[in-house]
């Protein structure tokens, strides 16, 4: 039987070099700004629990951040998740926020579908999530909205911020923190860079890092065994990967047939 290391710690960058998920780090466009319109797609990536074996990319996130009014933003959200037999589950979302620290809800429309291995929708599992906040909530973020909140937070020991997630864009979690916790230095192709780390904590979840480079642009996310990963590759490495898996799906579907 072939070796298999437990990882046995959280995963931080350093940890996703080591473990092959990360080569390099992109560099943040000169124009960027949090405050103003972007766009940041991350590769979706799990571990299984071991290091040799088992870790590999699921999707990808898209999220674009276009600007509404003075106090009003608009993320457009796109997310491709590769599932079992060649099946792909896609959400798409328009999230409506108020330009303050925690990103809060105004209004979503959110959708989500189901490809089939043969790349067909099965409209059976449509399903549309549009809604607004209920009465009371009206500081509530979402999981989304936090990408692009936590760019715009201050990097200071003193940063706390405290507010309520809508989990999924559905599900009510309460008393919610996200603070900062300093600057973790990384080695990358022979260069040293420091980011900053934000760690949020809160009723039903997991805790999630968010790393930050210098310009305050959100390079990963991780919880447990799943890490967001800036990744300008992120959507043509999916596409090469939803290919792969379909024509394996059909490889087995055709030993299948000639069986019977």
């Amino acid at each position: 039987m072939a070796k298999r290391t437990i990882v046995g710690e959280p995963l931080t960058p350093s940890l996703l070099k080591e473990l092959g998920a990360i080569e390099s780090l992109p560099s943040t466009p000169a124009h960027f700004h949090p405050g103003r319109e972007w766009v940041n797609s991350y590769r979706i990536w799990t571990c299984h629990g071991y290091r040799e074996n088992g870790n590999q990319n699921v999707g990808y996130l898209r999220i674009r951040r276009v600007r509404d009014s003075d106090k009003t933003f608009k993320l457009n959200v796109h997310e491709e998740i590769l599932q079992t037999d060649a099946r792909v589950g896609i959400t798409d979302g328009t999230i409506t926020c108020r330009n303050d620290a925690p990103a809060s809800l105004i209004r979503w429309n959110v959708s989500s579908r189901l490809l089939g291995g043969d790349g067909e929708e099965i409209p059976e599992v449509l399903a549309i999530n549009n809604g607004t906040p209920d009465e009371g909530m009206d500081g509530i973020t979402g999981d989304w909205c936090l990408f692009e909140a936590v760019q715009r937070l201050s990097p200071d020991r003193r940063t706390s911020l405290r507010f309520d997630l809508l989990e999924g864009m559905s599900l009510v979690k309460l008393k919610h923190t996200l603070s900062y916790r300093g600057v973790h230095p990384i080695s990358i192709n022979n260069e040293e860079t420091s980011l900053h780390r934000f760690v949020q904590f809160g009723s039903g979840i997991l805790p999630t890092d968010y790393w930050l480079d210098p310009d305050h642009r959100l390079l990963i996310v991780t919880s447990m065994n799943k890490a967001y990963i800036l990744d300008d590759r992120a959507e043509t490495l999916f596409e090469r990967d939803v290919e792969r898996a379909r024509a394996s799906y059909r490889n087995r579907a055709a030993q299948r047939k000639s069986k019977q």
